[in-house]
């Protein structure tokens, strides 16, 4: 609900009336519009040398 209402900025409306399905799809867009789908990138060669000589 949380999201919903926040997020989303959906009215109870629309919320209660919502499948879980739109519910899901409409936060999974939101993060996707705002950048929370964003791939890791993976460490650079001295980013990985730095934790290897760091953790082992």
């Amino acid at each position: 609900m949380k999201g919903a209402f926040g997020a989303l900025q959906w009215k109870p409306k629309a919320f209660w009336r919502s499948t879980l399905t739109e519910y899901v799809t409409a936060i999974a867009a939101f993060n996707m519009m705002h950048g929370g789908e964003k791939k890791p990138e993976a460490p650079t060669d001295d980013e990985m040398a730095g934790l290897l000589a760091k953790y082992g």
